[in-house]
């Protein structure tokens, strides 16, 4: 069976890239013959170019020499970061060309997922068709799809009721987006595990470089948050260890910032982890897949929604502090929680039996 994968693939991001090449290989050990379809919409193309000059600039003459200045030196990062994603995307991700008004007609199915391809905030304002498989001439099933609502207007219900009626096994990534749809549609929506969790170490071990490093705490987050170096300043004095910090934003260069890790180094970075503090999904995910102690940091906004559904499912709500809140330092049971990660894996595995044939 030849199974053909959607997703945010060539999104310059650890989590969405990992996610894609979790469930591709995953699919593989099950015996399929599997694709990622290399669909790179625009508007996320567009957010991860080498030259960026225009989001530097301003109207205001000043603010636009200091930005001027500033992508100078962030410059040379991006561009070695950018090549760090292109050249594990071709290497690991057997990618497979999409054609405009593709039908996927080669494939038997065709897998949306995982990954927040049903959130129009990243999808360039609306929902995008191909993440729903609108043209494909085979069979379509979801996994994990994932997006970040709290409620949906008419239109949006709307769309849904419509959209979801040719994904023959629809399943979802979060509690609250299946509560959402389900009385949109009579299909039963499935909650399943994310792929990377899925996946677990046996098959990132495979293509992690491991970090040099020892004795660190790993703070990991997507743009920088003050509330969140501090906690993890207070936890590193507690511990007596050094700070590595991962991160994507674009700033100067400082001791212990790690600007241009490729996936690969990414997964190596947790892997040698002595604690991590993180405000990302997947930095979560890759905390529970290499069992470390972590803590992540409420935030205002519905943001970490994915976040807090993971959590809650594992009996874990206490590792995410509110703002202010001092950590307790009590040691995670992991026998416990990879107990419950184990039954979510099997209840994953079975949706997937089930859809795939």
């Amino acid at each position: 069976m030849k199974i053909g994968i959607i997703t945010f693939q060539c999104a310059h991001n650890y989590g969405a890239v990992l996610q894609a090449y979790a469930l591709k290989e995953y699919l593989k050990t099950l015996g399929y013959s599997v694709n990622i379809i290399n669909y790179r919409p625009r508007y996320i193309v567009n957010a991860y170019k080498k030259n960026n000059l225009r989001n530097w600039l301003s109207r205001d003459p000043y603010k636009c020499i200091i930005r001027l200045f500033i992508e100078l030196i962030v410059k040379p990062i991006r561009i070695k970061r950018w090549y760090a994603f292109e050249n594990f995307m071709n290497r690991y991700l057997d990618l497979h060309p999409y054609k405009r008004n593709e039908d996927f007609s080669e494939y038997n199915v065709l897998v949306l997922g995982s990954d927040q391809i049903w959130n129009p905030g990243i999808t360039g304002g609306k929902f995008d068709g191909v993440y729903f498989g609108n043209d494909a001439k085979c069979k379509i099933v979801s996994y994990a799809a994932s997006s970040r609502f709290e409620k949906l207007s008419k239109q949006q219900k709307d769309f849904f009721s419509n959209a979801l009626q040719k994904i023959e096994h629809i399943s979802v990534r979060e509690d609250s987006l299946a509560s959402l749809l389900q009385p949109l549609i009579d299909k039963e929506i499935k909650i399943v595990i994310d792929p990377t969790l899925l996946a677990g170490r046996r098959i990132f071990d495979k293509i992690a470089i491991p970090s040099k490093k020892n004795k660190y705490l790993l703070l990991y987050q997507i743009g920088q948050w003050k509330e969140l170096n501090r906690l993890a300043v207070k936890i590193a004095k507690k511990l007596n260890l050094e700070i590595i910090e991962i991160t994507s934003h674009p700033i100067i260069p400082k001791s212990g910032l790690i600007q241009t890790a490729s996936p690969s180094e990414f997964i190596g970075y947790f892997q040698n982890a002595s604690f991590v503090v993180t405000t990302s999904f997947h930095g979560l995910a890759f905390s529970l897949i290499y069992n470390k102690e972590f803590y992540c940091l409420k935030q205002k906004s519905n943001s970490d929604l994915r976040l807090l559904s993971l959590l809650n499912k594992l009996d874990l709500d206490n590792r995410c502090l509110e703002i202010g809140e001092e950590p307790n330092f009590e040691v995670i049971n992991y026998s416990k929680v990879n107990e419950k990660l184990n039954r979510e894996v099997e209840l994953s595995l079975k949706y997937l039996e089930i859809a795939l044939n």
